[in-house]
């Protein structure tokens, strides 16, 4: 079986031939369903700016008619409970395809796509210059400066960030999550109920976060669906979401969906020789189906949940929302919530005695954010009365507006009212409503860019509402 390892951890010339195999299939037309750019375009693609900016790079541009009209470009799933098992089929036939370019460039016979474990950032039991080290990207990727000597084709232009912020890492609001999938206004690992999605806003917690938001974080290519494939270091982060699908599963009480309907869908891809193929969601419910595994690493099975135990069956009401976007500019916009009347709220956040208290779930709703450009992930924080964001005791946790663009404009696969949220502030809000200044008749939510707004990028919100279970 093959083992596909953390880059942390290899100690062969991997990353060498993964950039041969690049350069290999660069050199093929776009047209070439093996090409690195066809293979890519499966992901997304368009030729409008800035995207033309990259995709006129390739050889053979621009790409026939009857190659984008396919129907095997632009076919990503995203906001859907198909996010991960799509993922997966296209990281198999990637894999396939490079491995066969690695050995037509005489390399080995066995190579395997690495993953990049940024998740060991947040690992309690390494020390902090590993947990640094796990968020910065590969050297063998290059830098701000320039490609690695030794593995020109894994850099791309156009990276913001090549070190992660810290915050855009955590996996455990996704580990956490009990269920798959649900047909409620809750939160699950991956993703709601839907048909074929291109882009949904079903979006499960593991493509919210770490997923989404480390597209954001690193900028460039990888900023938007219709690039993001293009950056080599797209496939080694893929790598680590479908690591963590496998970690969910082992871990007690997680299962995949039973429904037909996930389970018998199919999609078509590419395989080595250009040859069309097909698979269904339950050929690769486990990663043992195709043959592979990942090594051992953090998060693994036996490792301690760092919050509360999950609450897995519960229903939620409306506590406040916001009618319209609070005085501020981009850089930190605040919603003050209109709070739905005592007399006709079901859910009270009143102030708690005592820790022993019954907690309560609760969400912050982020609907129809749409705009443009590279927006840097959003910090997310819930403050009660004249509280400001300062520091991380108020830090709910943040969003990437991956999509962005796509979900702005309708289509025949959207309808254009943008991205949403739902992000579990449970624990947050269980330790605000402890201290003596807690008023929940004063809660704001404040969205702040981790770095200021490049040129060109904007971003509305178009509603930030505040559930909480029913008493």
């Amino acid at each position: 079986m093959k083992v596909r390892k953390s880059v942390y951890e290899l100690d062969d010339d991997t990353l060498y031939w993964y950039s041969k195999a690049v350069e290999h299939l660069k050199a093929r037309d776009i047209n070439d369903p093996t090409s690195w750019w066809y293979l890519a375009a499966v992901h997304g693609y368009y030729n409008l700016p800035p995207s033309v900016t990259y995709w006129q790079e390739a050889t053979g541009y621009p790409p026939s008619q009857s190659t984008i009209s396919s129907g095997y470009w632009m076919r990503c799933q995203h906001g859907t409970w198909y996010f991960l098992p799509w993922h997966r089929m296209y990281l198999y036939y990637f894999e396939r395809i490079v491995a066969d370019a690695v050995l037509q460039e005489g390399g080995p016979a066995d190579w395997a796509l690495p993953y990049w474990n940024y998740c060991d950032a947040v690992n309690p039991d390494i020390d902090t210059q590993a947990q640094s080290k796990a968020l910065t990207m590969p050297s063998g990727f290059g830098d701000a400066n320039g490609p690695n000597s030794s593995s020109p084709g894994l850099w791309i232009r156009g990276r913001r960030n090549y070190v992660l912020n810290k915050l855009n890492v955590n996996p455990w609001p996704a580990m956490n999550e009990l269920l798959f999938t649900n047909d409620s206004s809750g939160t699950n690992f991956g993703g709601g109920v839907t048909g074929f999605s291109h882009f949904g806003n079903e979006t499960g917690q593991v493509e919210s976060l770490p997923h989404n938001v480390i597209h954001n974080n690193i900028g460039g290519a990888m900023a938007d669906p219709n690039t993001a494939a293009l950056d080599p270091i797209f496939w080694l982060h893929h790598a680590n979401i479908d690591r963590l699908w496998q970690i969910w599963q082992l871990q007690t009480g997680r299962a995949n969906p039973m429904a037909s309907q996930w389970r018998d869908f199919t999609f078509k891809f590419h395989d080595v020789g250009a040859v069309p193929v097909t698979m269904k969601v339950k050929e690769v419910e486990t990663t043992q189906h195709l043959n592979y595994t990942y090594s051992q690493g953090y998060p693994a099975i036996s490792a301690p949940q760092p919050t509360s135990p999950p609450l897995s069956h519960f229903a939620l009401d409306v506590v406040g929302a916001s009618l319209q976007q609070s005085a501020g500019d981009k850089n930190s916009p605040s919603f003050n919530l209109d709070m739905v009347p005592k007399s006709e709220r079901n859910a009270s956040l009143a102030k708690k005695s005592a820790p022993s208290e019954a907690r309560k779930k609760t969400l912050i709703k982020v609907s129809n954010v749409t705009g443009k450009g590279d927006v840097p992930p959003l910090n997310v924080y819930i403050n009660s009365g004249n509280e400001t964001p300062e520091g991380t005791r108020n830090f709910v946790s943040c969003i990437g507006l991956f999509g962005l663009a796509d979900a702005s404009y309708p289509t025949l696969d959207h309808d254009g009212s943008g991205l949403s949220f739902v992000i579990d502030a449970t624990d947050v809000v269980e330790t605000l409503r402890r201290r003596d200044n807690w008023d929940e008749e004063n809660i704001s939510i404040q969205l702040v860019p981790q770095e200021s707004l490049p040129e060109g990028a904007d971003y509305h919100v178009g509603r930030v509402s505040l559930h909480s279970e029913i008493d």
